[in-house]
């Protein structure tokens, strides 16, 4: 038996899946179909294969709350955070550097965290399988499902021949990744039996997968290199935040996979659905007498192919003379859309943005049910004084907390001390806006010195020497642009001039 760990990546935003998944709370998080979560039945597979200790949960800052929630077993260092979603290339290499860390030979099972896979025991006996065979083995092992239909939204495995060995279960080398197809192409990939779906499942050693993203994705490699040398660190947050979304955005598939020599797959033998949009349910939920499918109180009156949900178990949905529609009720949006539009989704998620409609891409909720104000929200940060699982930079002045970073902006929490001081410093690029919370002190900008109260805002152009002097705690909020080294200190109480 090979020492194995299994790693769920749990970062996705599942906007396909809107009105009812949203960017704090996504498709992973919801029950859907089945038992729990798909989040926790992708635990519960998972522990099936290795125990609670050799799980690892890769998110983001955003979600670690909901995981917690959902998997509280779980051990906080076996969460993983990312920064900023990069795509499934950086999330595995960034996992592969925590459990190469243990042990380099060990066999790391990488799984989606929002799949349906109804016969877990098949799943697992397909893994285990799949466990043996990397363990034994250098090669890149995926899980390939045999299609039922002519699936255009699904990436495709050719086979190769055969390998050699007595697995239990057959296994073949690939022969070429194909990105999802158009009709015609699916409709010969299911007729020539040939052709798998790609599950998105992987199982190799990690010293594999390391060397394999060194060899095929060299920027990726020196900018994980350049995290591994500060991990356990002081600095880790810190150099994780900087580096992470300095990384390429790019999928293990393209980035490893279809360029790899030593690629081997198992057709899985159990049901399998990625869940993708809102008609991948018809595949996994019983419809009613008319191939309607009813999550919902509802009265049905001469309507046909229509998915119907509703979150409220007392409103009732009456649907009339509809056909193949989508009709998806939730607290605060109601979507009705042509069921074939549903894959379509994301524009509308695009559209929102653009008419300035975000909050209704958020499930954020006080403890009533209702939307948080802007202010109660701001009043729940000064009681607690801190924002939870946030990276913390301690200072010699005080503190920051790193409460966003993203390739765009870097939001940031500022603790001074009464009595000490920032430096007297510029940047050569990064331009910062300042909101002060509460403390009293002076600010110096350029040649002004601005008295510090509650509620002054400041915005801090490239080249402006500025200071903050904190006459008693000054708290304040920091967003800038993400150039996180871009500081030139002039003078400093702490010897940091440079």
């Amino acid at each position: 038996m090979h020492k194995a760990s299994a790693v769920i990546m749990a970062g996705g935003r599942g906007e396909r899946f809107w009105p009812y998944s949203r960017t704090d709370y996504p498709k992973q998080f919801l029950q859907v179909v089945g038992e729990g979560t798909l989040l926790q039945q992708a635990v519960r597979r998972a522990l099936r294969l290795v125990p609670l200790e050799e799980l690892y949960i890769v998110t983001s800052q955003e979600l670690v709350d909901a995981v917690r929630q959902q998997v509280p077993e779980i051990n906080s260092r076996n969460i993983i955070l990312e920064p900023v979603g990069r795509d499934t290339a950086p999330c595995i290499g960034l996992a592969a550097l925590y459990l190469a860390r243990q042990d380099p030979e060990q066999v790391m099972i990488v799984l989606p965290a929002d799949h349906f896979i109804p016969d877990e025991a098949r799943f697992a006996d397909t893994l285990h399988m799949a466990k043996e065979l990397a363990g034994s083995t250098d090669c890149l092992v995926t899980i390939g499902i045999c299609p039922t239909r002519p699936e255009t939204g699904y990436g495709y495995i050719r086979l190769g021949e055969s390998y050699p060995g007595e697995w239990g279960k057959p296994v073949f080398w690939v022969k070429e990744f194909t990105e999802k197809p158009d009709l015609e192409k699916a409709l010969t990939f299911l007729s020539t039996n040939q052709y798998l779906w790609n599950s998105g499942m992987f199982i190799w050693k990690v010293r594999v997968i390391l060397k394999a993203i060194e060899r095929y994705l060299p920027e990726l490699f020196q900018g994980l290199k350049r995290i591994e040398a500060h991990l356990g660190s002081e600095r880790e947050a810190q150099i994780l935040a900087q580096e992470f979304p300095r990384l390429p955005r790019i999928s293990i598939d393209y980035g490893v996979m279809e360029k790899a020599d030593k690629v081997l797959v198992i057709p899985g033998d159990f049901a399998w659905d990625d869940l993708g949009t809102w008609t991948a349910l018809e595949r996994v939920c019983e419809l009613d007498g008319q191939g309607n499918l009813l999550q919902a109180q509802a009265v049905l009156m001469d309507t046909e192919g229509s998915v119907i949900r509703a979150q409220k178990e007392d409103k009732l949905v009456v649907a009339f003379g509809v056909k193949n529609a989508l009709i998806i009720d939730t607290e605060d949006v109601l979507l009705v859309a042509d069921k074939s539009r549903a894959p379509q989704l994301k524009e509308v998620i695009l559209e929102l943005k653009r008419r300035g409609l975000e909050q209704y891409l958020t499930s954020k909720t006080t403890s009533s049910g209702e939307r948080a104000r802007p202010q109660d929200l701001g009043l729940a940060f000064l009681e607690n004084g801190t924002f939870p699982h946030c990276p913390v930079q301690e200072k010699p002045w005080g503190r920051e907390v790193w409460w966003s970073v993203t390739e765009k902006y870097v939001g940031k929490v500022i603790y001074v001390r009464g009595g000490h001081s920032l430096s007297r410093q510029y940047h050569r690029l990064k331009q910062e806006t300042m909101m002060f919370l509460s403390g009293e002190g002076i600010l110096e900008l350029g040649e002004e010195k601005i008295s510090i109260y509650p509620g002054l805002i400041v915005d801090i152009l490239p080249g402006t020497i500025h200071r903050v002097s904190a006459t008693t705690d000054i708290t304040f909020l920091e967003v800038s642009t993400p150039e996180l080294d871009d500081v030139v200190r002039l003078q400093d109480e702490y010897g940091r001039v440079g």
